[in-house]
């Protein structure tokens, strides 16, 4: 893990590190391009004012040879036939500019190369003089790219300066960023099964780290309530197999010490009485991973009232049981899963049950409900969501079937939760009610 932070630093630091080089160039071109237009515009606006300076002294006649102009401009002044006929004193003797001649009056801006290396930035203008026409150059060097060499060479400081400034800077944000991370981090290293109470620290600012906090402590609840539960599965488990086998450990060193004296139906009935309960526990355990597992299971047609009168004819023989059931009470599920709720609801009825089971089936609305109802006791409001509860056996159901797992309620409600139903306690006049819904099929509920 800090490998891979490092990892996130060095590339936090080589993306700001290009983005700072890519915007200090594309300035640095900027302002390079800025320097050159303001020389450029400066050299034009003193072309000009000299131009117009010899301009005016060439209209009223008093243009010398040398040209003088009062400062380090240079000029050359031309004849109609291209011939020098004055100059300043720097230019003086050079050949005649093959320039462009403006016409009469006209002030023109143009460049002329003397060769491929040197470049001149000409203001011209075209006068009358007193007995001939002149045509006036006042001419500069080209600026060329950098008009500024030093604050060119100086900006161009600036670039790997400002890349390794934008390094430094980002290498150091992004491990301060890291920091929460990093303490996050070995909170959690120090966090193992046998402490799951123990919590991270949560952030003073609420920023993005203090919500990742706060989801790895709903997280650390989560999994401390699945490991505990998981604790008391593994107790409840071991308790209730504890019995059956002490039961049949118990048959068999009977009848080893005293073979002659032991009852062997007896002996056999009661061992295969403790089999049940340990068949009974291990089916309903398979059950309960398999739902806690995920596993998918094949959905399709169901008619939940046709389904129930084949699981009440299995309702022992002391036990009147009757189904009263709507027709077209159809939902989308496993066949299985809701024939083992039907199952377990009405041999839970039938082992409380005084004289009568009944059920009934019915459509409500978009719903398929089913009441499995016992005349027995009632049950304490207390306790109705408590026997839905994993290995929940009140005193009552143990003293009437003692092989039970206690865990048949609630692979019922999570089945039913699963298909999208519901599974409740209701109050009755006399002993329980249970009440099944399960959505009906789109096209039955439309």
């Amino acid at each position: 893990m800090r490998h891979r932070d490092q990892t996130i630093r060095q590339r936090a630091t080589v993306v700001a590190m290009t983005v700072t080089g890519v915007v200090a160039v594309l300035l640095y071109i900027g302002v390079l391009a800025l320097i050159q237009y303001q020389v450029t515009s400066r050299l034009s606006t003193d072309l000009t004012y000299t131009t117009r300076q010899m301009a005016a002294l060439a209209r009223a006649g008093r243009l010398t040879n040398p040209v003088i102009t009062g400062g380090h401009q240079l000029v050359q002044v031309q004849n109609d036939r291209g011939q020098v006929v004055a100059a300043t004193r720097s230019v003086s003797g050079l050949p005649a500019l093959h320039a462009r001649r403006p016409a009469d009056g006209q002030r023109i801006e143009q460049r002329v190369c003397v060769d491929p290396r040197h470049c001149l930035t000409l203001v011209s203008q075209r006068v009358t003089g007193p007995g001939q026409a002149l045509t006036i150059h006042s001419i500069a060097p080209e600026p060329g790219l950098f008009p500024r060499p030093g604050l060119a060479v100086l900006l161009a400081l600036g670039i790997p300066v400002s890349i390794g400034a934008a390094g430094v800077w980002r290498w150091w944000a992004a491990g301060r960023r890291l920091r929460p991370i990093e303490a996050l981090r070995d909170e959690l290293d120090a966090i193992n099964a046998a402490d799951l109470r123990r919590r991270v620290s949560m952030p003073q600012r609420r920023d993005e780290f203090y919500w990742l906090a706060m989801a790895v402590n709903a997280t650390l609840d989560r999994l401390e309530a699945a490991v505990e539960q998981q604790r008391r599965l593994v107790s409840d488990v071991s308790h209730d197999l504890r019995s059956p086998i002490a039961g049949l450990r118990a048959e068999l060193e009977i009848a080893l010490i005293d073979p002659e004296g032991t009852d062997l139906r007896e002996a056999l009935g009661r061992t295969l009485t403790n089999i049940d309960r340990l068949q009974n526990i291990v089916t309903e355990l398979l059950a309960l991973a398999r739902r806690d597992a995920g596993l998918p299971s094949r959905n399709g047609p169901v008619d939940v009232g046709d389904l129930a009168e084949r699981e009440v004819r299995r309702v022992p023989r002391r036990i009147t049981a009757k189904v009263i059931a709507e027709p077209g009470a159809v939902v989308r599920a496993n066949r299985l899963d809701i024939s083992r709720v039907l199952t377990n609801l009405l041999d839970n009825a039938a082992r409380h049950a005084d004289s009568e089971v009944t059920v009934t089936v019915r459509r409500q609305e978009s719903e398929a409900v089913v009441e499995i109802f016992n005349d027995g006791k009632q049950i304490p409001p207390a306790d109705r969501e408590r026997i839905f509860e994993r290995f929940i056996r009140l005193p009552d159901a143990r003293q009437r079937d003692p092989g039970g797992s206690g865990l048949g309620l609630a692979i019922s409600r999570e089945i039913a939760h699963a298909h999208g139903g519901t599974l409740t306690l209701t109050d009755s006049d006399k002993g329980a009610c249970f009440v099944l819904t399960l959505p009906l099929l789109a096209e039955l509920s439309a």
